[in-house]
């Protein structure tokens, strides 16, 4: 999930210091009204606003340096010919084997209005679940082999699905966020990563009560990969998003859905997809170079593993399906 107004590392500070958001025992509308107010003190950090409340704890944003962001040089600002954006490259590294994309960060400041809202959350920054989604797939692109992918809530660069795209061998990639103005800034990203003139990699406004609306005689295209990155955060859209991954996942499918824990949001969600007929896989260490740099983090005080360490949970439509067990 993606945005950087000159830099996304200097513009992530939003109140998040309670660990576990008092979940257990605030009524929904609270919550989700605490959620808002999250948002809406962003806002004013991403304007540079100097009347944000300082009684309020918050923490920096951090990245597990699994894939790491760098400006592209003044020359190559000027041949990619956009002055309302600048252009960053993310790169990871596993073993021998170098990846990058890039990724456009918008120039222009964001409004509170434009930021509250579940579909909106990907118009900030690259969450480290987005970050660690991206290097896990990259450790398994070979599984991807000939696969048609979609990715819900992927933010203005759907950072894994793009890594997909330029990497493995997948038949068909569909990139997609709630927010149009993530998916305006997604076609700058498809077109400079190569892929303007396929009709391999798509992108789309895509809503997850759109299933809801849609005529009965209709059926949403179907796919044999779901990803998905920090999702999980709105109660209200819970269901939404168990219902869209269910009606686009082909039998035999699979959904990657990694999020933080976030007091009892990710297991809420793990439920509701057990309960729609999700055969449902938790995984607390799922990639040895994740696993090493979470346990080197849980060192520093600023680290808090309920908000910040992604948990994986695969989704399946079928026990058979071991692709990602």
């Amino acid at each position: 999930m993606s945005l950087g107004c000159n830099g996304y590392q200097s513009i992530c500070r939003v109140e998040r210091k309670q660990s576990q958001y008092q979940r257990s025992s605030e009524p929904c509308a609270s919550r989700n009204e605490m959620a808002r107010r999250r948002w809406k003190i962003l806002a004013h950090a991403l304007q540079k606003s100097s009347d944000i409340d300082d009684s309020i704890s918050s923490v920096q944003r951090f990245t597990y340096e699994l894939v790491i962001s760098k400006p592209l040089p003044f020359k190559s600002q000027l041949c990619f010919g956009d002055p309302l954006a600048s252009w960053y490259e993310y790169c990871a590294t596993i073993g021998c084997e170098s990846f990058s994309v890039y990724v456009r960060h918008p120039s222009r400041n964001f409004t509170a209005v434009e930021l509250m809202g579940f579909n909106n959350t990907g118009n900030i920054c690259i969450w480290p679940s987005e970050e660690v989604l991206s290097f896990y797939v990259l450790c398994n692109l070979h599984k991807f082999a000939g696969k048609s992918v979609l990715e819900l809530g992927g933010g203005m660069t759907c950072l894994a699905g793009l890594m997909v795209a330029k990497y493995s061998s997948a038949a068909r990639i569909h990139l997609t966020d709630g927010n149009r103005l993530a998916v305006d800034n997604l076609k700058h990203v498809v077109e400079r990563n190569g892929f303007a003139c396929t009709d391999r990699v798509t992108h789309s406004v895509l809503q997850w009560n759109d299933i809801r609306k849609m005529p009965s005689d209709k059926q949403m295209p179907m796919y044999d990969i779901i990803l998905s990155a920090d999702c999980l955060f709105f109660d209200e859209v819970r269901l939404d998003l168990v219902e869209t991954i269910w009606s686009s996942l082909k039998d035999n499918g699979v959904a990657l859905v990694m999020a933080p824990r976030r007091g009892n949001t990710f297991e809420k969600f793990a439920e509701a997809a057990n309960l729609r007929g999700f055969i449902c896989t938790k995984k607390l260490q799922y990639n040895d170079m994740v696993w090493s740099r979470h346990v080197k983090m849980k060192q520093t005080c600023d680290y808090n593993e309920d908000i910040h360490y992604p948990l994986l949970l695969v989704l399946t439509k079928n026990y058979a399906n071991l692709l990602f067990h």
